[in-house]
């Protein structure tokens, strides 16, 4: 009876309990050391070759490389979420050599501050910047707008600079240059899209419309005698949200602004943007989720 109870107990893989009551203090002793095991490799994550990633804490993986691979066709490779307040994914700034090294194609990092993508190629990899609304800019069509018409005084009020610049009719001197502050439609802009015009000048000559800083020996109007003559025109922006506009001869000056080339509307003051404006990437999801784009569209 007791080897048939014997051979009952120590079936199907079940313990020995005579042998662990025989050795239970030591059983009890290795799962304590356990514990205290368990929680030393808690405090001090490893993430050598074969060992697991610990989640809340720091892993070093050394300089051994770690690469995630799947084949699913329906779900990404790998998908980071949070529900707090902080955004899913830093990439740490990498602390670059002055002669950086040879990253492959695909290869992201944060250099300097700014997110750097790699593409391959003939004398590649080349580095260019990961495109965001604040690196890469779009054209943004406002309402157009008149800044400056010398001829009546409330077309003067952006020029930063009238006095003697202009003649006491208001038009731009020979020779002189006036500055322009567009602050109050913009921010940031890249680039304005002008339309400049020479009023009734008092001799032939040109004026040159530039962002400012040393004016370029090019013209962006030419006129003659008692002209009304404009032009349509793309200038830079200053850094402090400026244009100039140069006179060879005394003229009145209308500059009117159709659109600014910025990263995002939200650079641009709403009362000077068109009715429901949105940005080009706006416009496209929203008509890709009501389903109107046309049938010619790409679909990738």
């Amino acid at each position: 009876m007791k080897d048939e109870l014997h051979t009952q107990d120590e079936t199907a893989g079940a313990p020995d309990r005579r042998a662990l009551l025989r050795t239970g203090g030591a059983v009890v002793a290795g799962m304590a050391g356990l514990a205290v095991a368990e929680a030393t490799l808690a405090a001090s994550a490893s993430a050598a070759p074969g060992d697991p990633v610990v989640l809340g804490a720091v892993n070093t993986a050394g300089a051994t490389a770690t690469s995630v691979t799947s084949s699913s066709a329906a779900a990404p490779t790998l998908a980071v979420q949070n529900t707090g307040t902080f955004a899913p994914l830093r990439v740490t700034e990498q602390a670059f050599p002055a002669t950086l090294p040879s990253l492959g194609s695909g290869d992201l990092a944060n250099y300097d501050g700014d997110l750097y993508y790699t593409a391959g190629g003939v004398g590649g990899p080349f580095f260019g910047f990961v495109y965001t609304e604040w690196t890469a800019s779009q054209i943004v069509s406002i309402i157009p707008t008149r800044v400056v018409d010398t001829r009546v005084a409330s077309g003067r009020t952006k020029i930063l600079d009238p006095t003697g610049n202009l003649d006491a009719a208001g038009r731009l001197l020979a020779g002189h240059a006036i500055v322009i502050d567009l602050a109050d439609l913009q921010f940031g802009a890249a680039a304005a899209f002008c339309n400049i015009t020479a009023v009734s000048p008092l001799a032939g000559g040109f004026m040159t419309l530039w962002a400012g800083g040393t004016r370029p020996s090019t013209s962006s109007v030419n006129f003659a005698t008692n002209d009304v003559v404009a032009n349509f025109a793309v200038t830079g922006v200053s850094a402090d949200d400026t244009v100039s506009i140069f006179a060879s001869k005394t003229t009145h000056v209308l500059l009117d602004i159709t659109a600014f080339s910025v990263g995002s509307a939200n650079q641009v003051n709403p009362a000077v943007l068109p009715v429901a404006a949105a940005s080009p990437s706006q416009r496209l999801a929203a008509r890709a989720r009501s389903g109107k784009l046309p049938s010619w569209a790409v679909r990738r």
